[in-house]
Formats: structure tokens, sequence, C-alpha cells
């Protein structure tokens, strides 16, 4: 358990969009006797399931096309997580899901396009990546990234490359980016970005272009407004509009009508409010504010078009018909933040690990948690 003192700016936990380098390959996993099914629970509502093996913060959940979440790293105290874990909607447990070639956080973690997940940086500012293969249960080395970092972004291109975009590095902020090819193992320096920028969001639009958002920056930028929007085609970045309020930690979901919903975060103090970015104008308009703070929050596109967005005990949804948001019940864990959400088959929502704040007298106390639990729409 780690003890500091209460800031304004305690309640943000970066969110990390995702990472691995090389890895010992592991056996499939063994068949184990059938277990309960997950728990059902009303409309609206949370309901605890199975843990993981380990306590993770600043993980990262990919769900992969069999249904199954993979869950790669993360940290425990200061202890950085070297395994993997796959959640089974099915049954409602977790089972191994092999060792990492060294312990990762503030990563980020990308299904690609044949099924495999791409698992690069993070931990001690790697450059390091490699592959999950879910057909074997194994992992691959793959290319080492041009620069290591954390607190940076990863997102799948159209054609089925990878940028990554952006984060700390131990030379300092970054405003490179680079391309990962699945076909080569390889990785290229493209444009970098007019602001460097960490703990932002990147989003793949309709059109293929992806827009980068938020974070924290150095000097005068402090918390960007500005957007930028990466070209695949042209290798170049382009302006993105400007933002109502520059945020950092944010959560960034893609609609269904095109649009871009960006929540939460902070500049430093936990923001409820959130904003639209219209990509046929390239601009930006708030919308409703959420009912509750989420520092360090996760969101999850919901199948019927809604987006929950929850953390720090409770959670809320967005509804892009009315621009409003409803709260959801209670959730079964309290104080949580650095958490990682993915979407079920059946609909239901898994929000798993995360660190839990509390108080010990003059001081606040955080302690990183192996619960997870399900969100039922």
């Amino acid at each position: 358990m780690s003890r500091r003192l209460v800031t304004a700016a305690s309640s943000l936990v970066a969110l990390a969009a995702l990472a691995v380098p090389v890895s010992l390959a592991s056996a499939a996993p063994s068949k184990k006797p059938p277990t309960p099914p997950p728990p059902t629970a009303p409309p609206g509502t949370w309901a605890a399931t199975a843990s993981m093996s380990t306590p993770r913060a600043n993980l990262t959940a990919t769900r992969l096309g069999n249904g199954r979440v993979l869950v790669v790293g993360g940290e425990s105290d200061t202890t950085h997580a070297s395994t993997a874990e796959l959640y089974d909607p099915s049954t409602g447990s977790w089972i191994a899901a092999g060792m990492l070639n060294e312990p990762r956080t503030l990563h980020v973690a990308v299904r690609l396009a044949d099924g495999r997940v791409l698992v690069a940086g993070g931990g001690w500012y790697s450059a390091g990546a490699e592959l999950y293969d879910p057909a074997t249960n194994r992992w691959t080395p793959t290319g080492s990234m041009n620069v290591g970092r954390i607190s940076f972004t990863g997102t799948l291109l159209r054609d089925g490359r990878v940028l990554v975009v952006g984060g700390n590095s131990l030379s300092g902020l970054q405003a490179s980016a680079e391309l990962y090819d699945p076909a080569t193992g390889r990785w290229t320096l493209t444009d970098s970005l007019q602001i460097p920028r960490r703990n932002h969001t990147a989003t793949l639009l309709a059109d293929g272009t992806v827009l980068v958002a938020g974070g924290a920056s150095v000097g005068s930028n402090g918390w960007p407004r500005d957007a930028e929007l990466y070209d695949p085609a042209t290798g170049h970045w382009g302006r993105g509009g400007t933002m109502t309020t520059g945020r950092e930690g944010a959560t960034a979901t893609p609609l269904g009508n095109g649009r871009v919903l960006l929540a939460g975060g902070g500049n430093p103090s936990a923001l409820t409010s959130a904003e639209l970015y219209d990509p046929a104008s390239r601009s930006w308009s708030a919308t409703g504010s959420m009912t509750a703070y989420h520092p360090g929050g996760a969101a999850a596109l919901l199948q019927d078009g809604r987006v929950l967005v929850a953390g720090y005990s409770t959670g809320d949804v967005y509804s892009p018909a009315t621009g409003t948001w409803t709260a959801t019940g209670p959730m079964v864990d309290f104080g949580l933040s650095a958490s990682a959400a993915a979407l079920l088959p059946n609909g239901q929502v898994l929000y798993a690990g995360g660190r839990r704040a509390s108080y010990c007298g003059q001081y606040s106390c955080t302690e990183d948690t192996a619960n997870a639990e399900l969100y039922t729409p």
C-alpha cells in the first residue's frame, strides 16, 4: 500500500492506451472443470465476477475474436506485472495467458486484423513489443519501436498497420509517432505531432484518419485544446479543431453517427464535462455533463449505441440521441481508477482491476486490486 499527500490532482490517473515486448512462449491453457456462469443482474446495475490472479492497475483489456478478454500487465504498488490473463464470459472465470518478456504498465495493446494482439512499450520506458496469438496462447517477439515510451496511444489503421503516438520517454515528452507493419514486424517513424503530449486519446475516424485530442503537454501548452488529425495516406498531421476544454486522461469513444465523444479527465482537477467532435466540420461542441466524476475511468460503447463511462464507485451512460447522461447503480468496488473495460458478446461490460483510494489520517492511501465486475445495460 502506498501513501501520498492529498492534492487536487491526486484523483487523476493516466489512461493508458496500452504494451509489452518480447515474451516467453506459454503452454496452451489446460482444461479445467466447468465453473458456474457469470452472475446476472438487473439492467443498469453492477455485479461481481471472479477476480484476476493478481492485482493490476494501469492494465489493458482487449476483446478477442472468440469473445474472451485478454488482460495484460499493469502494476501493483511498485511492482509491474509480467503476466497476462484471459476472461471467459461463458464461465465467468480467468485462465493464465502466459508470461510477458518483461513487466509492463502504461503500455498499449491493439488487436490486429488477423486476430493477434500487439503489445508495445510501457514499463520502464520500454521500446520492445510482442504478439499474442489466441490460437496457441503464446507470445512471440516482434520488432522494437524507435522510441521507448509510456502513457501513449496505439490505433489500428484501416490498412492493418498500427499508429503509436506521443507519450513520455527517457528523453522527455514525445511528439514523435511511428507505424508498425504486421507483415514485416518492423516500426518506422512517421510525421511528428505539432504538440508533444501524454495521456491523450487517439480515435480512428470513418474516413480512415486518426483524431488525437487532449492530453498534457509542457510549458504554455499545458493541457492543449488543439486536436490533430493524422492522414495515413500522406503520413502528415493536420488541424483537428479546438476543444472546448483542455483535458488529460479523458475517454474517447466513436459514436454510430461518426462523431467522437470525449468525456471526463482533468486539468488537473477532475472534470464531469464532455464534448463532441464532428468530423464533417472538424469542430468541437459541448454536450451534457456526467452526473459524477470518473477520474482515471474507462469507457465502452454499448451494443445499443450508448456509451458507458465508469470509475470511482459509479458509472454514467451517455445517450447520443438526447445528449444526456444517466447514472448507473453503484459499483461493487469503490474508489477505483486506472481500470480497464471491455464490451462482452452478450452486451455486458467487464470492468477489471484498478487502484482503490482510501484515507489514512492526513494522507491518501491507494491499493491496487484484482477485483472484476460486470455492468448489465
